[in-house]
């Protein structure tokens, strides 16, 4: 960087800063600092660029492809994803026109253009750009590092989309080629690490294990133990650890990222606070909660001190105090709720509806461990009107909010406006998914099991014969719900006087509890065996 900076310096004094020769030099600089992660510096880089190559009265279509390609790269890393997608694609034309069939600048706009639909979350037309890229680069460099990169964002696709055997075979393969062009170049801790955390989503836990312990050594052999990238890998291979409850291990990699970073920054610095908070919640899962409320109360002392209290690393570690006081049961006061608030408030303020919606839950939580329900339906009522202003009024979250809020509002006793709320997630599931569909028979379920409630018999009973139809159909296992049903519509039965077939119905909703291996002293099996007894025919049981 040095010697472009000095070169940059030497045309500038001798042609003027709006020499259309001066272009070249940040464009490479723009790269230079995109590689060194310095996001700002290449967007300035970039800009110049551009700027300098439209002065250039005699332009030609290369260098408008270029002016193109340079305006997306900075859309994408400014986060305007629509503009980068129209100039990448302008680019791509403007290429495709100049070099016909396959060639690496044709091949690396796809690959931009697959990673722009992919943050936007369009993984058919991400995967099909992807595609492109890999068979032209595939074509053109043969075992590359670039096939690999395109690889892994494919693995990266296919695991959105739960195709689990295609993303292993991609993300194999782009490890193998990684692994053998990255042999001692210091890149290959960094992918190893990207590809540690796509094998630990897949599940796949031995080959993440492996990436993250490679990375690791391979750190250490660069720039020795404390270094800033093994203390970040200790972290994640953590958190790893901790996923997969080798509590103990992830426990010791946590202590040595904490370490450390205690003497690269400090003890008071905010990269001590994240280990500090990842160590927390390990030991909050852990169950050790006089820990973990010590190691979450370090990590918010630290960054309300260096980050302000507003920051929404502040608002994750109070949500998460506030998650513990509600494990230990401290719901009385408001030791759970005042952190909760609080981190609401900071969730709020950021615009992290996500994390909003998460904070309402804890704090709807506290509340329905209190038999509070009036204030637990207030607190799901605005989960369903955040749910509907993110994905609209017809998405399937849309109706797991309103059933969460009708199962509240049943156990609230208000029953009309539960029957309501089961009605519109019954709504939108059968027109997302068709009515014969195993989650609309779960409402169904729902439905009937309200009106039996209020003693609406004929109206349960065709709810509960609905579900039986679409679950016989559907030719699921038998599971709890399906036993749940059979013992209502039994209670049903033996209410409208149709005896014996509800003994069928509870010996039936018997067979499935012990099918599911639980145990004769369930209190579901006695409950089972006592209504049996105390009807017509029950001395048959005896």
């Amino acid at each position: 960087m040095k010697s472009f900076s000095e070169s940059l310096n030497w045309k500038l004094a001798a042609l003027g800063e709006d020499d259309p020769g001066l272009a070249c030099i940040f464009y490479q600089m723009a790269h230079v600092y995109l590689e060194q992660s310095e996001t700002e510096e290449a967007i300035t880089c970039f800009e110049e660029y551009a700027r300098l190559q439209k002065l250039e009265t005699q332009r030609n279509l290369h260098d408008n492809a270029e002016i193109c390609y340079a305006e997306g790269i900075v859309a994408k890393l400014k986060g305007r994803q629509d503009a980068a997608l129209s100039f990448y694609q302008q680019a791509l034309a403007m290429f495709s026109t100049l070099f016909g069939g396959d060639h690496e600048k044709v091949a690396s706009i796809h690959f931009d253009i697959g990673c722009v639909y992919s943050a936007m979350g369009n993984y058919e037309d991400a995967l099909s750009h992807f595609q492109t890229c890999l068979l032209q680069r595939r074509k053109l460099l043969g075992g590359h590092v670039d096939v690999a990169n395109a690889l892994y964002e494919m693995a990266s696709i296919y695991s959105q989309q739960d195709s689990v055997q295609l993303a292993v075979k991609c993300l194999t393969e782009s490890d193998r080629i990684w692994k053998a062009k990255l042999k001692n170049n210091e890149k290959l801790t960094s992918v190893l690490v990207l590809s540690a955390k796509l094998w630990k989503s897949l599940q796949c836990y031995q080959a993440a294990e492996e990436n993250f312990e490679k990375a690791l050594e391979h750190a250490i052999s660069l720039y020795g133990q404390e270094h800033e990238l093994v203390s970040s890998i200790l972290l994640s291979l953590g958190e790893f650890l901790q996923e997969i409850n080798q509590i103990q291990q992830s426990l010791f990699c946590f202590d040595e990222s904490i370490h450390v970073r205690t003497a690269l920054h400090g003890a008071d610095s905010p990269n001590v606070a994240e280990v500090e908070y990842s160590k927390g919640v390990a030991l909050l899962f852990q169950g050790d909660f006089e820990a973990a409320s010590n190691c979450l109360t370090r990590a918010l002392t630290i960054r309300q001190k260096q980050l302000g209290p507003m920051d929404g690393a502040v608002g994750d570690t109070l949500n998460t105090i506030g998650f513990l006081q509600l494990r230990m049961g401290n719901i009385s006061g408001q030791e759970a709720l005042d952190p909760l608030t609080e981190a609401l408030e900071i969730r709020r303020a950021i615009g992290n509806m996500a994390k909003v919606i998460s904070t309402l839950q804890n704090i709807g939580s506290v509340y329905k461990k209190r038999k509070e329900y009036d204030s637990c339906i207030e607190i799901h009522s605005e989960i369903l009107s955040i749910r509907q202003d993110e994905f609209g009024a017809h998405d399937l979250c849309v109706a797991d909010a309103w059933i969460n809020l009708a199962n509240l509002q049943t156990s609230g006793s208000r029953l009309v406006e539960a029957t309501v709320s089961y009605e519109e997630a019954l709504r939108i599931r059968t027109l997302v998914n068709g009515y014969n569909h195993m989650s609309v028979a779960q409402v169904l379920f729902k439905l009937g099991s309200l009106n039996l409630r209020q003693n609406n018999y004929t109206d349960a009973k065709q709810l509960f014969e609905e579900y039986m139809r679409i679950r016989a159909e559907e030719e699921d296992d038998p599971d709890e719900e399906m036993a749940q049903a059979l013992t209502l519509m039994g209670d049903l039965q033996k209410e409208t006087g149709e005896k014996s077939k509800a003994q069928i119905n509870w010996s039936s909703a018997q067979e499935i509890y012990q099918q599911l291996n639980y145990p004769d002293s369930h209190p579901k099996l006695r409950k089972l065996r006592a209504r049996q007894k105390a009807s017509p025919f029950g001395w048959l049981l005896k």
